[in-house]
C-alpha cells in the first residue's frame, strides 16, 4: 500500500511567479514578489542540518500537525510540515488547503492555478503524485542556468541518512525526471497576497470533543470586506461556504475516526485574500473495536459486517447494511442485507449509530446491535435507544428496538462493546459511560451492561463506577474499551487501554486495565500492564488501535494493537501489529507480530476487527483499508486479513478490493 501526506499552505497574489530567467528567458516578476520569494528560500536554507524538532517543530499553525507531533521527539513524516512552515511566514493565500501530506501541495496548485512544469524560487516541488497521494515535497531555493537547487526536510540522501533539512542541486529538474529516485510530478507556486488579509477566530471546540461541536467564527476585515467563511477538518472543506454572519457550523465529530484532528476556519475577502485560524482536537465517540467472532451464518467462520452511509436524501437519511461472508480462504463479495429506504423503514441516520455484534439470542448466529442517538429535548434530556438486527442465517430481520432510555441517556458519552458477561451463552451489551468531571477535577466514568434475555435486553444496570473514593479519577476520553474472556472462565471481561499522558522527558505512558466479570458484576479495575517498566520504551495511546481475539487458540482472549509508527523520509507509512497474550491472571508484555517493513501501511486509514475467519480455532485480524479517492473520482477500499498461525500472523492478504467492482467510501463505513 502506498500512502503519503498532504502539504502545507500557500500565499495568494501573483498568477505566475517567473523567477527562473535562465531557464525560461523571462524575468517579469515584480520586485517585491521576487524579494519575498528570495526571503522564503533564505529561510528554508537557514534550517539546513536541523531535525524535525528545531524551532519547537515545523508547523504552519493552520492544518498541519507539528513535525515533532508530541511523540517524545519521534517525528511524523515532516516534509510537508517543513515546506508549509516556510510558506506560513509570508502572506500566502489558501493555507487551509494544506495538511501533513505532500499531496496537499499538488492539490493546492490545482485549486489556485499555480501548478507548473517550470521551477521557480519558492515553489513546492512534489514527487510521485498519484490518486491523492505523493511521495515527497521540498522547496525550490535557487534557479541558475540549468541547475535547480532544492531544500527539504525528512529527505534521504547518501550524505544525509538521518533525513535532516538538506539542500541539493541537480540538472535533472524536469517533470518526469527522478534526480534522487522519486519522480518529479509538478512545481507548485505559492500564491502571494499583496493586500492585508481578513482575520478570523474559531470557537466552539475544546481539546477533546464528542458528538456535535457547534463551531462559530468571528471575522475582521483587512484591506477588503469579508466575502465568505469556510470550515475545514484535516485540510478538507466541510459544510457549505458561509456568506453572511453568524458563521456557524455543526461539526459532527462521529464523522471522523476517534483520535487527533485539526479543525480550521478560513475567511476570504472580496478580492480572494484569505486568513485562517485553527484548533487541534481529540475526538472520542466510542468506536466499537472490540467485537470478534461475528459469525452471521453460523458456519463456524467469522464474517465482517459494514453499516454504510449513503447520506441525506429528500426522504431522509439513507443507510445500508452489508456483509462480507467468509469462505475460509477469503471473503465473498459484499452483499447488501438491509437498506432503510428499500425496506420502507423510514429515515436511519448513520451518524447517530454506534454498532456492535454478538449472538444476542443464543442461536449460534451473530446479530448486529446499534446504539442510536434520538437527540435532545429542549430541557436538555438526551434520548438513546438500543436496536438489534437479528440474523436469519442468510440475512437479517428488520431492526427492532429493544430498549429506549426512560431517563436522560447521553449517546455522545457512551462507548459501546459486547460480550457474554454472565456466561449464559447469549451476548450482552456493555457501555462505558462518561459521567463528566467534578469541581475538584476528578473525572468520573461508569460501566453499564444490558443483559440479554434471548428475546430482548434487561434495562441497563451500572456494574462499576470510579466514584468510590478508592479508584481515583478515571478519564473516559483517555479510555479505549474492549471485551473478551481474558481469564478463560467462559465469561467476558472488559479491558481498557488507558492513556497516562506524557512525562517531562517526552515519554508516553500507556496502561492496560481489566474489569473481570464475576457473572453478576465486575471486580474493580486492575492494572495488568503499563510501559513504565524501563524496558518497553515510549508507548503512545494516540497511535494505538485496539481489538480482541484468541490469537493463539488457548481459550483465553488476548489484546491486539495496530500501532502507527509514523512515516519514513520517503513518505512510507509504517505500522506494526502487536499482541498482549493472556496468561489467565494477566498479560504478557506486548510482542510485535508484524510490521509493514519496506511496504507502506497507513494505520490512520485502517478500521480494525478480529475473528476466526478460516474456522481453525485461532482468531485472525481483519482491516478495512481506505485508499482514498482515485483520479477518476471513485473511492477505493480494501479488506485485508492477517491469518493467525498460533504463534504469529501471516503477512496480510488482500481478500477484497472495491477497485475491481465499484466505488466504496471507507469514510462512510462502520465495521460491525
Amino acid at each position: 500500500m502506498s500512502s503519503t501526506k498532504t502539504p502545507l499552505r500557500l500565499k495568494s497574489g501573483l498568477a505566475a511567479l517567473v523567477v527562473a530567467a535562465a531557464i525560461t528567458g523571462l524575468a517579469m516578476v515584480p520586485a517585491h514578489a521576487a524579494s519575498e520569494l528570495d526571503q522564503m528560500a533564505a529561510l528554508a536554507k537557514s534550517q539546513n542540518g536541523n531535525g524535525p524538532c528545531a524551532n519547537g517543530g515545523y508547523d504552519d499553525n493552520v492544518n498541519q500537525s507539528n513535525s515533532c507531533d508530541g511523540h517524545g521527539g519521534q517525528s511524523q513524516a515532516w516534509c510537508a510540515d517543513f515546506v508549509g512552515w516556510v510558506w506560513s511566514h509570508y502572506n500566502v493565500t489558501g493555507m487551509s488547503t494544506l495538511n501533513d501530506g505532500a499531496a496537499s501541495f499538488y492539490e493546492y496548485g490545482v485549486k489556485y492555478g499555480t501548478k507548473s512544469s517550470t521551477p521557480h524560487v519558492g515553489d513546492a516541488v512534489v514527487y510521485g503524485y498519484s490518486n491523492g497521494y505523493a511521495q515527497h515535497v521540498a522547496m525550490v531555493t535557487a534557479v541558475s542556468g540549468d541547475v535547480v537547487t532544492i531544500t527539504g526536510g525528512n529527505q534521504g540522501h547518501s550524505t544525509n541518512p538521518e533525513g535532516m533539512v538538506s539542500t541539493y542541486s541537480t540538472t535533472s529538474y524536469r517533470v518526469g525526471q527522478a534526480p534522487w529516485g522519486q519522480t518529479i510530478s509538478a512545481y507548485i507556486s505559492p500564491k502571494l497576497q499583496a493586500a492585508t488579509p481578513p482575520k478570523v477566530s474559531l470557537s466552539g471546540i475544546g481539546a477533546t470533543a464528542s458528538g456535535v461541536a457547534n463551531l462559530s467564527a468571528s471575522t475582521t476585515a483587512g484591506t477588503y470586506p469579508v466575502a465568505s467563511v469556510q470550515y475545514y477538518v484535516d485540510g478538507k472543506p466541510v459544510g457549505s461556504k458561509l456568506t453572511k454572519a453568524p458563521y456557524g457550523y455543526a461539526f459532527d465529530t462521529s464523522r471522523v475516526p476517534d483520535g487527533k484532528h485539526i479543525v480550521s476556519v478560513e475567511a476570504t475577502d472580496t478580492n480572494g485574500n484569505t486568513g485562517t485560524s485553527r484548533a487541534q482536537v481529540i475526538t472520542s465517540n466510542g468506536e466499537a473495536t472490540s467485537t470478534f467472532q461475528a459469525d452471521f451464518n453460523g458456519d463456524g467462520k467469522a464474517d465482517v459486517g459494514v453499516m454504510y452511509d449513503y447520506g441525506q436524501e429528500d426522504s431522509g437519511f439513507h443507510t445500508g447494511l452489508w456483509t462480507f461472508i467468509s469462505n475460509g480462504s477469503g471473503f465473498n463479495a459484499p452483499v447488501k442485507v438491509w437498506d432503510n429506504v428499500a425496506s420502507g423503514a423510514g429515515s436511519w441516520n448513520w451518524d447517530r449509530s454506534k454498532v456492535t455484534t454478538g449472538d444476542f439470542n443464543g442461536d449460534g448466529k451473530s446479530d448486529i446491535g446499534v446504539l442510536y442517538n434520538n437527540g435532545q429535548d429542549a430541557d436538555g434530556t438526551n434520548h438513546t435507544a438500543l436496536w438489534t438486527f437479528t440474523s436469519t442465517g442468510s440475512g437479517f430481520s428488520a431492526p427492532v428496538k429493544k430498549w429506549d432510555s426512560s431517563s436522560s441517556w447521553n449517546w455522545n458519552r457512551s462507548k459501546l462493546t459486547s460480550g457474554d458477561f454472565d456466561g449464559d451463552g447469549k451476548t450482552d451489551v456493555g457501555v462505558f459511560y462518561n459521567n463528566g468531571q467534578q469541581a475538584d477535577g476528578t473525572n468520573l466514568s461508569a460501566l453499564w451492561t444490558f443483559t440479554s434475555t434471548g428475546s430482548g435486553f434487561s434495562a441497563p444496570v451500572k456494574k462499576w463506577d470510579n466514584d468510590d473514593r478508592t479508584t481515583g479519577s478515571w478519564n473516559w476520553d483517555r479510555s479505549k474499551v474492549v471485551a473478551g474472556d481474558f481469564t478463560g472462565d467462559g465469561k467476558a471481561d472488559v479491558g481498557v487501554l488507558y492513556d497516562n499522558g506524557q512525562q517531562t522527558d517526552g515519554k508516553n505512558i500507556t496502561a492496560l486495565w481489566t474489569l473481570t466479570s464475576t457473572g453478576t458484576g465486575f471486580s474493580g479495575p486492575v492494572k495488568k500492564w503499563d510501559n513504565d517498566d524501563r524496558t518497553t520504551g515510549s508507548w503512545n495511546w494516540d497511535r494505538s488501535k485496539v481489538t480482541v481475539g484468541d490469537y493463539n487458540g488457548d481459550g483465553k482472549a488476548d489484546v491486539g494493537v495496530l500501532y502507527d509508527n509514523g512515516q519514513t523520509e520517503d513518505s512510507r507509512n509504517v505500522s506494526a501489529l502487536w499482541t498482549f497474550s493472556s496468561t489467565g491472571s494477566g498479560f504478557n508484555g506486548p510482542t510485535k507480530k508484524w510490521d509493514s517493513g519496506s511496504d507502506s501501511w497507513n494505520s490512520k486509514t485502517s478500521k480494525l476487527t478480529s475473528g476466526d475467519f478460516n474456522g481453525d480455532g485461532k482468531t485472525d485480524v481483519g482491516v478495512l483499508y481506505g485508499y482514498g479517492q482515485q483520479d477518476d473520482g471513485t473511492n477505493r477500499t480494501g479488506l485485508w486479513k492477517f491469518s493467525s498461525t498460533g504463534s504469529d500472523f501471516n503477512n496480510p492478504a488482500l481478500t477484497w478490493d472495491s477497485a475491481n467492482s465499484s466505488s466504496w467510501n471507507w469514510d462512510a463505513s462502520k465495521l460491525a
